[in-house]
């Protein structure tokens, strides 16, 4: 295991990243006062969603272990917690996007009357505030409660001392045992609340930020359909971070090729569950053909944007789906790790595609310079904040009773 504070990358690196992310910002002012004010917003709001959503993603799969008492991938379990690290920038996202609603909500200049109860400017900002900071909170805790055993427990046995942010964070330790016990319970409680709070909210979530850009069309099943695939994000990146942390943070005691086949499992059946929930929602509009239901999917699927939709379809479901039928790809390093690639640039192009065509009133698809510079930006940010939650607190959970090496999983043996 990589010692806690140990450059994880060149720091030059992460000086890269946080480049990126100034050149981003400058990039949505520049796109605001001199080009295209909405290409700068959606772009904004399309990477908000993406890399918000992953933040947000990581924590809820490690909760999804803490609940199922999973022990093949509590290796993972940290790397998939160190998103939360991106929760201050995305905060700092939502707030300049619900600053400028007006700017961009369709709603707000052309407002559908019988929707106005709910589609007005001051419950939108509050209950998009409330459920951020009530999601967001619970999952910090949860995150503390998870790294405070393990901070502690190194920091008792003298193998890594803690210092600065992880000296604060097990003020009052009260000795390995009682810690560990502790940290277990607390992370067992607030494990199913978070996951209840996260179906409901990214619900909220859908429903405001892509289903109210067409104030006329409706879906029950747009937020299911959004945390979904959400999660499919999630895992796709967890994919590309389980073959890039057996080198780079030295886990391969953690996480051998069963682990792999493990996880490109579970990336095989939500990109099924993704396409399920796109058929679900299909089917039933194709059937009804009504007016104000069609509009949404055929804007999409017709003229400029039908290739970016069939890229889509084809990027997270039709590549995984037939390439992940393979045990080999699966439990193979480099082949998961371009797959899991293919459909994670195919869900950001899916939140592009359900955003921009509800705001995009010009001719063709607006994927040019600001777009690309967004969210080279934005995506620069949650790596620097990504790779700093790695190095500043410990990569493997060491006080999780269900941590195990990659040889006591049941098939290393067979």
């Amino acid at each position: 295991m990589i010692a806690v504070g140990t450059p994880i990358v060149p720091d030059g690196t992460r000086r890269l990243c946080l480049g990126a992310g100034l050149v981003g910002a400058l990039s949505f002012v520049a796109g605001l006062f001199i080009g295209d004010s909405i290409r700068a917003w959606q772009s904004l709001l399309v990477n908000f969603l993406f890399f918000g959503g992953l933040a947000q993603a990581g924590v809820v799969l490690s909760a999804i272990m803490q609940v199922t008492s999973s022990r093949w991938g509590r290796g993972l379990k940290r790397t998939a917690e160190a998103t939360s690290a991106f929760f201050p920038i995305s905060f700092v996202l939502l707030v300049v996007l619900l600053l400028g609603t007006s700017a961009w909500m369709p709603w707000v200049h052309h407002p559908v009357e019988a929707k106005t109860p709910w589609l007005n400017i001051p419950f939108f900002v509050s209950r998009q505030l409330v459920g951020f900071f009530l999601l967001s909170g619970l999952s910090a805790l949860y995150v503390y409660r998870s790294l405070r055993a393990d901070i502690g427990q190194l920091d008792e046995s003298a193998e890594v001392k803690a210092t600065g942010i992880s000296r604060r964070l097990i003020e009052g330790w009260q000795g390995t045992d009682a810690e560990r016990d502790a940290s277990q319970r607390s992370q067992s409680r607030l494990a199913p609340a978070i996951l209840i709070a996260y179906g409901w909210i990214f619900t909220l979530v859908g429903f405001d930020f892509f289903m109210s850009l067409e104030p006329h069309w409706f879906s029950t099943l747009a937020g299911g359909y959004y945390f979904i695939g959400n999660l499919f994000i999630g895992i796709a990146f967890l994919s590309v971070i389980a073959v890039w942390s057996r080198d780079k943070l030295q886990l391969a005691h953690y996480i051998g090729s069963h682990q792999l086949h493990d996880i490109g499992k579970l990336l095989f059946g939500f990109c099924i569950l993704w396409a399920y929930m796109f058929w679900s929602q299909y089917l039933v509009i194709w059937y009804g053909d009504l007016a104000e239901e069609t509009e949404f999917i055929y804007h999409r699927m017709h003229g400029a944007w039908a290739p970016v939709a069939w890229i889509v379809f084809a990027m997270a479901f039709v590549i995984p789906f037939v390439v992940l039928l393979s045990r080999a790809v699966k439990t193979n390093a480099r082949g998961l790790t371009i797959i899991a690639l293919v459909a994670f640039v195919g869900m950001w192009l899916e939140r592009f595609i359900l955003v921009s065509p509800s705001l995009w009133q010009g001719d063709g698809v607006p994927l040019g310079l600001v777009e690309l510079l967004v969210t080279v930006g934005v995506g620069g940010l949650f790596a620097w904040c990504y790779l700093t939650f790695l190095q500043t607190f410990p990569v493997i959970p060491v006080a999780d009773p269900r941590l195990e090496p990659a040889s006591a999983h049941p098939n290393a043996h067979h």
